[in-house]
């Protein structure tokens, strides 16, 4: 059995390499030149739960508007025009206080 992996970040090279072990034959592919450059870039495997923020945390409205214009942003939503996402932002907004 040939199957096919898209992206070779941390789950797909994982995944890779337990189905090879299983007998499979395994392809890996990604749109980027060099493995962990997308989601699982710079991430290292690294749990900091010390270093975390909540997402309705005071400040983060602002922060995420900076989040937008950056290369490399912690967090993106892409903003959708529905009823149902403006109604989530606005939601969210209102639990970023103290």
């Amino acid at each position: 059995m040939t199957v096919v992996i898209k992206g070779v970040g941390v789950i797909g090279v994982t995944t890779a390499y337990y189905l090879a072990k299983q007998g499979a034959e395994v392809v890996v592919i990604d749109r980027q030149a060099g493995p962990g450059l997308e989601t699982s870039y710079a991430n290292a495997g690294q749990l900091s739960y010390g270093m975390t923020s909540p997402w309705a945390a005071p400040g983060i409205p602002m922060k995420a508007v900076k989040w937008i214009f950056m290369k490399r942003r912690p967090r993106f939503i892409w903003p959708l025009i529905s009823p149902t996402m403006r109604k989530w932002c606005v939601q969210m907004v209102r639990n970023c206080n103290q």
